[in-house]
C-alpha cells in the first residue's frame, strides 16, 4: 500500500512538472479582449463589409494570427482580415456576395481562433445577428482627400461622410477615430460632416486614416477615408540625441556637460526648448542655456557617485506648429577615489602635564570615505608644538611625546594642532583638534633662604609691618597661590610679633620695657598652596629687639625729574605763543618796508623825512589838471570899480618891493603846487592880506 502510494505521489509530481516545463516554454497564450459579444449584420450587406475589430494581446509579444475556427451553422459568409494599417485583426464579411437569409438563418455562432505558434490556440466566440432586408451603407468612402497643411484653419471642411440605411432607419449616428491617433480632425455625430479640430500647421503626419462609423442602432458600419496633407511643416529635431555621456564625479560645478545640436528643414525657423531632469529633485544640479543649448553642472553643485550614479535629462524643442521630444540624454557618474573626511571638523582634548607616555586621551575620531569603507592612518601635521605630540595611528588616541611642564610658561597650555587621515591611496583629510593642558600641582611653595633676620627697634609702633617673607610657587592658576602662618616656642615672640598669610611679619605690641635689648625671637614661618593635594615649604624669620638711638635726619629732596615737553599743556602753550610771535613779526616787517618805500605817513605821496631810503626815488603819479567849475561873480557895487582902479586892497603898502610886478592879472591862472587842479582864477582865491616874512620874491597876486 505505501509502495501504490509512493507511485502516486511521484506520479504526481511528474504530471505538475510537466505542466510547469510546458507553461514555461509556450509562454502566456494570447488574450481575447470584448469576446464573446453579439453584432448585427443586414441582410442585404455586401462583401468585405468590416462588422467586427478583434481586440487580441500577447503578454509575451508573440507574433499571432486569427482565422474563424469553426461557425455554426457552417458557411463561408465570413472570413478574418489583418489591416494593413492599424495591424488588427477584424471579422469581415466575405469577398464573395455573403448572400444572407434571414428566413432560414437569422443568426451565427463563429468561433475565432488566434495562434502564437507556440502551442497556445485561444479561441472566443462572437454571435452574427441576421437584420431582415436591411443593409447600412457609406456612399462616397472609402476614398482619400488631400488638403494643404500650411494654409488649411481651424473648423475647414475636410470632407461629408453620407450614409444610407434600406430601410430607413433612423437617427443615423456618426464617429470616428485616427490612425495615426491625432487631434487635427473631428465628425458631426449627426451630419457625418468632418472638419478641423485645430489649424493643420500643428499636424505632423502626411497621411491620416480616419475610420469613420456609422449607426442606426442595430447596425453599425466602419469605412476608412485617408486625408493626405501636403506642404507640411517640417518637424524640428535633435541631431545629437538620443546620447549617453559619462562625467567624473569630481567634475567642477560649471563645467560644460553636452552641447545640443538641433534642425529645422525651414529655413528661419524659431526653436524654443524645454527639459526636465529625471529625478526631479535633482533638477537643480543641471543648467541648460537655450541660447547656447549647452547642459551644465550649476554652480556650487557637484556630483557624488555613491549618492546617484545616473540622471536622464529629457528634452523638447518646438517651432510653435510641432514639437519633438522629450528626447533622453542619460548621465553617468563615474565613481572617482576622494579623500577620507572626519565627522568634526573641530575636537577638544584636556591633558594634565605629564611625563612622556604617562596620560592619554581618546577624541574619538570617525573617519569615513566617500568610496565606502577604507583603511587609514592618523598623524598630525608639522607645525604648532606638534613635536610635543603622540597620536596612534589607528585609534587616534593622543599622548605626550615629551615631558609636559607648563610651569613658569615653559610650554603653551593651549594648542591647536591638525590631523591628518590618509587613505590607501595617500589621499587626505584634515581636522583641528585644540589640546588644552591644565596645571598639576607638583611644585610646594620655596623660600629663598633658610633663615630670615628682621629687627625692631623702640620707636616701631604696634601694627607695623615690619617685613615680608615671600615664597615662590611655578605651578600657574590656583597650584600657584599661597598663603602663610608662623609659630614659635616662645610665648614672649607671639605676644609681640605675628605672621600674616600675606608672610607679613607684623608687630602686636612695643617690646620696650618687656624684651631686653638684643633679645631674638623665632618663628617658624609655614607657606601651604593651594592646590590638591596642597604642597607646603618652610622657613625660619629671627626678630632682633634693639636699640637705636635718637639722631638729627637731614632731609634731601630729590632732584626735579620734570621734563618741559613732557608736559602737553607746556606744548600746547609753547605752540601758541610762536603763532603769535610769528604774526606780530610778520606785521613788524609790514611796517619797516613801508617805513623804507613811503615814510610814516599814510597818504598817497611819500614823506621820507627819515632818509632810510636815500637813493631811491619813487616815480610819481602824474598830477592831473582840474578845471573847476567857474563860480558866479557876485553882483557888483558901485564901490567895486574904484577899488580896482585905485588899487585899494592892494600889498603895495605892505611889501612897495612887488610894485614892478603888474597889478592885475586878467583872465585864469595855473597854479602847479595845487594838487588835483589845472587851472585857477584869482576869483578863485580867499586872499587874507598879511605880511609876507618869507624872504622868497612875493608872487604876483591879482583880484577883483
Amino acid at each position: 500500500m505505501e509502495g501504490m502510494e509512493r507511485n502516486w505521489m511521484k506520479s504526481l509530481l511528474f504530471y505538475v512538472a510537466s505542466l510547469s516545463f510546458l507553461h514555461i516554454c509556450h509562454g502566456a497564450a494570447p488574450q481575447f479582449g470584448g469576446l464573446p459579444t453579439a453584432v448585427t449584420v443586414g441582410e442585404q450587406e455586401t462583401a468585405d463589409r468590416l462588422i467586427y475589430t478583434l481586440t487580441v494581446t500577447d503578454a509575451d509579444n508573440d507574433a499571432f494570427s486569427c482565422k474563424i475556427l469553426s461557425s455554426t451553422p457552417a458557411t463561408t459568409s465570413f472570413r478574418v482580415l489583418k489591416d494593413p494599417i492599424t495591424t488588427k485583426f477584424g471579422v469581415y464579411t466575405n469577398s464573395i456576395n455573403p448572400a444572407f437569409d434571414f428566413a432560414t438563418t437569422p443568426q451565427y455562432l463563429l468561433t475565432v481562433e488566434c495562434d502564437d505558434n507556440t502551442g497556445n490556440k485561444p479561441t472566443a466566440v462572437l454571435t452574427v445577428n441576421i437584420l431582415d432586408g436591411d443593409r447600412l451603407t457609406f456612399s462616397n468612402i472609402p476614398a482619400t482627400t488631400t488638403h494643404a497643411a500650411l494654409t488649411t484653419g481651424d473648423n475647414a471642411a475636410i470632407y461629408d461622410v453620407d450614409a444610407t440605411d434600406l430601410l430607413n432607419h433612423t437617427p443615423l449616428t456618426f464617429s470616428m477615430t485616427s490612425l495615426p491617433a491625432t487631434t487635427s480632425f473631428k465628425i458631426d455625430a449627426t451630419t457625418g460632416a468632418i472638419t478641423t479640430a485645430r489649424e493643420l500647421k500643428f499636424e505632423t503626419n502626411a497621411a491620416i486614416d480616419l475610420y469613420v462609423t456609422v449607426s442606426d442602432g442595430s447596425i453599425s458600419v466602419t469605412e476608412k477615408l485617408r486625408v493626405q496633407l501636403t506642404n507640411l511643416n517640417n518637424i524640428p529635431t535633435f541631431t545629437n540625441l538620443p546620447a549617453t555621456i559619462s562625467v567624473n564625479e569630481n567634475t567642477a560645478s560649471g563645467t560644460v556637460l553636452h552641447t545640443l545640436t538641433s534642425y529645422d528643414a525651414d529655413a528661419g525657423a524659431t526653436l524654443s526648448y524645454t527639459w526636465t531632469v529625471t529625478p526631479p529633485a535633482e533638477s537643480g544640479k543641471f543648467t541648460f542655456a537655450t541660447n547656447t543649448l549647452q547642459l551644465s553642472l550649476t554652480s556650487g553643485q557637484s556630483f557624488d557617485f555613491e549618492t546617484r550614479s545616473s540622471y536622464v535629462v529629457s528634452f523638447t524643442v518646438t517651432d510653435t506648429m510641432a514639437t519633438t521630444g522629450p528626447i533622453d540624454l542619460t548621465v553617468n557618474i563615474n565613481n572617482i577615489n576622494e579623500p577620507c573626511y572626519f565627522d568634526k571638523s573641530y575636537y577638544y582634548v584636556s591633558l594634565a602635564e605629564a611625563t612622556a607616555g604617562s596620560v592619554t586621551y581618546n577624541p574619538n575620531f570617525l573617519v569615513r570615505d566617500y568610496d565606502g569603507a577604507a583603511s587609514y592612518s592618523l598623524s598630525f601635521a608639522a607645525g604648532n608644538n606638534s613635536n610635543r605630540f603622540s597620536i596612534d595611528a589607528s585609534s587616534g588616541i593622543i599622548s605626550f611625546a615629551v615631558d609636559y611642564d607648563i610651569d613658569n610658561s615653559a610650554m603653551p597650555s593651549n594648542v591647536i594642532l591638525t590631523v591628518v587621515c590618509t587613505d590607501s591611496t595617500s589621499t587626505t583629510g584634515t581636522s583641528k583638534v585644540e589640546i588644552t593642558i591644565t596645571d598639576v600641582n607638583d611644585n610646594a611653595p620655596s623660600f629663598a633662604q633658610s633663615t630670615y633676620t628682621i629687627t625692631v627697634d623702640q620707636y616701631d609702633t604696634a601694627g607695623s609691618l615690619m617685613g615680608t617673607i615671600a615664597p615662590t610657587d611655578p605651578d600657574t592658576g590656583v597650584n600657584g597661590e599661597f598663603s602663610c602662618s608662623g609659630s614659635s616656642s616662645a610665648s614672649s615672640a607671639t605676644t609681640h610679633y605675628s605672621i600674616g598669610a600675606d608672610c607679613g611679619v607684623y608687630l602686636l605690641s612695643s617690646p620696650s620695657g618687656s624684651l631686653a635689648y638684643g633679645t631674638i625671637s623665632r618663628f617658624t614661618i609655614t607657606a601651604v598652596d593651594k592646590g590638591s593635594p596642597a604642597l607646603t615649604g618652610t622657613t625660619y624669620v629671627d626678630i632682633i629687639y634693639r636699640e637705636t638711638t635718637t639722631t638729627t635726619t637731614t632731609t634731601t629732596a630729590a632732584p626735579s625729574t620734570y621734563n618741559f615737553w613732557d608736559d602737553s599743556g607746556a606744548v600746547a602753550a609753547f605752540s601758541i605763543a610762536m603763532v603769535l610771535g610769528a604774526v606780530l613779526l610778520a606785521a613788524l616787517l609790514y611796517y619797516l618796508l613801508r617805513c623804507c618805500y613811503t615814510g610814516m605817513c599814510c597818504g598817497p605821496e611819500p614823506c621820507d623825512f627819515m632818509e632810510c631810503c636815500r637813493g631811491y626815488e619813487r616815480p610819481r603819479a602824474q598830477r592831473r589838471l582840474v578845471t573847476p567849475e567857474k563860480p558866479k561873480r557876485p553882483k557888483r557895487d558901485e564901490f567895486d570899480y574904484w577899488r580896482e582902479d585905485s588899487g585899494h586892497g592892494s600889498l603895495d603898502r605892505y611889501e612897495p618891493s612887488r610894485r614892478s610886478s603888474p597889478l592885475r592879472v586878467h583872465g585864469p591862472r595855473e597854479y602847479k603846487d595845487l594838487p588835483n587842479s589845472n587851472r585857477l582864477t584869482p576869483t578863485d582865491i580867499d586872499f587874507q592880506p598879511r605880511r609876507l616874512l618869507s624872504s622868497r620874491p612875493p608872487l604876483a597876486v591879482s583880484y577883483y
